[in-house]
């Protein structure tokens, strides 16, 4: 437990924070170092620190490597990344980050290396995105076997892995690679505050299969942090109308919306309304339509407003892995999972002693299922439940996403994964062969991950939009399309765009007008 220990103090100094015991962790830790063949499933809530085990074992590895040789921190969305990155550098200054636009590492060979679940996936298939055109060029492999090789001797941990399950553009790619991890014995964890029945029979199965020892942790109401959590008073409530009617001036105030377009309408609303009672650099908008930097700066900035008050609205894109505590979280309906990761930034820390949350029932579902929607809400206004204690919300969480494996698995393409797990195993398969049987799949209108997302350069960055945005984009003459050969005229164009940018053609975005440095591409 030497590393565990030092892990502790060192993330208490670089935090100042005073240590709480873990006893989830502690065990998780004892059980990861000491199974030759482990397979964990850490179903702790939001805010009990589940990042510190990959700090932990990272540390471990570097005196005892008889079980794995480094961590590998995959996150769902790239929007989580930063936020764990910063805090690695500060804590251990041994970590380093991997996802498209932002890397210099290739090959997964620090202590604790920090991911994307794209990015991991292309790895694992010995595709290295960075290389892409070189390995077209039949001019060098780009660290194919080099960089599955460090995966295979690794411990993979995969943060908020309900994320890629509900993801219908991640859920094949994922399924490939926890059959593939597992046929291979990498050690496995998968960290989340909400996981059904079904989920965990769908781990279960691959790794009983593949004669793992399998273990699911999840804290009791004698665990220290559930004990002070208990002690809170958090009510959740519903209403009906606009979000900024229930802000509460002099108080910390999150509103999380749906979509990117609903954030920044009621950004503009809030800087200018007096009645709120917030100064402007008080009220923050964050959303995944920002550069990195961008991102970092107003994370930063949160961080700076930690014990005064602030309005922050936002998307998605903060309801996981951006450390913040409000006193009042006001957000649209959405999925049981992702309510729960919302309610998590609520009273989030020690010293915090109550919080409330308001639901808005009428509020757009999209990107969501109206029906899930529905679901969630209806279940919540039955039940008493505590956002930080998962036997008070298990249930619901199970009757929304499933009981069964073959419940989690609706999103899944076979024949697809098929291919993938074939391609990642086959040895002979080297990245030109990979890249030529996605080139035939993305030809063919199968996109492999996320979609057929966009990257626009903005400065030295990358930011990620979807078809749909690009066309937008284009139309109102923000962007410059390079390398196309046909005439960008409508949306089916935007497609055709981000299809030739997936097969790896030389085709070049490039974002012309004013960046918002308030609001990101609007």
């Amino acid at each position: 437990m030497r590393a565990y220990t030092e892990a502790v103090k060192r993330l208490a100094r670089a935090k100042g924070f005073v240590p709480e015991r873990r006893p989830l962790l502690e065990e998780a830790f004892d059980f990861l170092t000491s199974s030759p063949r482990p397979f964990l499933i850490l179903n702790a809530p939001t805010g009990y620190g589940k990042t510190l085990l990959s700090f932990a074992l990272a540390m471990h590895s570097l005196n005892d490597a008889s079980v794995f040789d480094r961590v590998i921190h995959v996150l769902p969305m790239r929007s989580i990344i930063d936020d764990v990155q910063k805090t690695a550098e500060e804590a251990f200054g041994f970590s380093r980050t991997k996802m498209m636009g932002s890397s210099g590492e290739f090959m997964h060979l620090f202590p604790l290396n920090v991911t994307t679940a794209d990015t991991f996936t292309w790895d694992l298939l010995k595709l290295n995105t960075k290389k892409r055109h070189m390995v077209k060029a039949r001019k060098e492999f780009g660290y194919d076997y080099l960089t599955q090789a460090s995966i295979l001797t690794s411990l993979v941990i995969f943060d908020e892995a309900h994320f890629l399950l509900e993801d219908e553009s991640m859920a094949t790619a994922f399924d490939a690679v926890i059959e593939f991890l597992t046929s291979q014995g990498v050690p496995v964890v998968v960290m989340t505050a909400t996981l059904s029945r079904g989920h965990v029979k769908f781990f279960e199965r691959y790794a009983m299969k593949n004669r793992y020892d399998f273990r699911v942790l999840l804290p009791d109401n004698n665990d220290p942090f559930v004990n002070r959590e208990l002690g809170k008073d958090i009510s959740i409530g519903f209403r009906k109308g606009n979000p900024l009617n229930f802000v509460e001036p002099g108080k910390r105030n999150a509103v999380i919306v749906n979509t990117v377009e609903r954030a920044v309408e009621l950004y503009n609303r809030a800087i200018s309304n007096s009645h709120l009672r917030f100064e402007r650099e008080e009220v923050i908008l964050i959303h995944g339509r920002m550069t990195p930097s961008h991102k970092r700066r107003l994370i930063e900035r949160l961080r700076e407003l930690k014990k005064r008050k602030f309005l922050l609205i936002g998307t998605q894109a903060v309801e996981a892995g951006v450390d913040f505590s409000a006193d009042i979280m006001i957000t649209d309906g959405a999925p049981i999972n992702s309510l729960l990761q919302r309610f998590g930034r609520l009273a989030r820390h020690a010293g915090d002693k109550e919080g409330r949350a308001i639901v808005i029932e009428d509020a757009p579902t999209g990107p969501y299922p109206q029906e899930e929607v529905k679901q969630t809400i209806y279940r919540l206004k039955e039940s008493e439940i505590h956002p930080r204690v998962p036997s008070t919300y298990a249930e619901i969480v199970t009757e929304v996403h499933g009981s069964s494996a073959s419940s989690v698995k609706r999103f899944i393409n076979q024949s697809l994964k098929g291919k993938l797990v074939r391609l990642m195993a086959d040895p002979s398969k080297r990245a030109t062969h990979v890249l030529g049987e996605v080139e035939r799949l993305v030809s063919r209108g199968t996109p492999i991950m996320r979609g057929f997302l966009v990257p626009i350069s903005v400065g030295s960055e990358v930011v990620l939009v979807s078809p749909k945005k690009l066309f937008e984009l284009y139309s109102n003459k923000l962007i410059e399309v390079r390398g196309i050969s046909f005439e960008f005229k409508e949306l089916g164009d935007a497609y055709r765009v981000a299809k030739a940018i997936a097969l790896g053609k030389k085709v070049e975005i490039v974002y012309t007008g004013d960046y918002d440095k308030e609001r990101g591409i609007l």
